[in-house]
């Protein structure tokens, strides 16, 4: 019912399309790998499965290109510090008013970081706090097992529509997966693509 009506509250909002609901963090990053074109994940803190911490590493490892942001009612300084330390890109209590989640919404939309003010108001009485993430240069070159395929069948020299017909995707996600490969691995073209795979013996 939570889930449900936050997803009313997100759709009322103009620009913010929900394109999925999960209950647990390994859900959210089977749902990313199915539709890595993402822009935002907004997670609750705590969760059987996976909590919003990891959920955090890992959307930050496996998927650097997606903005995550944590909704919760946990307002202690060291939650927030964690869910900093973790990489978060925005930090929402649940009592928030509907104008301030969407406000750190857009914010971390647009490359910023998306506090609430009383999460803000923490954060300015210990100076203590480093703002970059532990995380920041780990897992960059790890792919997700759908990039290896992807990356293994480009090595092939399979075109987009034939990588798509094979994984049972759109052309749009197999062009997405391309893009965030060359990201990932810091080349510029399909050669280099081809050149890792060739160097780390993937094919």
């Amino acid at each position: 019912m939570v889930v449900d009506a936050l997803s009313l509250l997100l759709e009322s909002i103009d620009g913010i399309e929900v394109v999925s609901k999960h209950h647990d963090g390994k859900e959210v990053l089977v749902a990313l790998e199915l539709d890595p074109m993402v822009d935002i994940v907004l997670s609750d803190l705590q969760m059987e499965v996976m909590g919003g911490i990891e959920l955090t590493l890992q959307v930050r490892r496996l998927f650097p290109h997606v903005k995550i942001c944590l909704l919760t009612v946990a307002d202690e300084p060291e939650s927030i510090k964690e869910a900093i330390r973790a990489g978060a890109d925005g930090y929402v209590l649940k009592n928030a008013e509907r104008e301030e989640l969407e406000k750190a919404l857009r914010l971390i939309y647009r490359g910023h970081k998306g506090y609430t003010q009383p999460v803000l108001l923490q954060l300015a009485k210990d100076n203590s706090i480093d703002f970059k993430p532990e995380i920041d240069n780990i897992g960059k070159n790890t792919l997700t097992p759908r990039e290896l395929d992807v990356l293994r069948l480009i090595v092939q020299e399979y075109s987009g529509t034939q990588i798509a017909e094979k994984l049972f995707i759109s052309s749009t996600t197999v062009e997405t997966h391309r893009k965030h490969l060359m990201q990932k691995l810091a080349v510029q073209t399909t050669v280099g693509l081809v050149k890792y795979a060739i160097q780390k013996n993937l094919v």
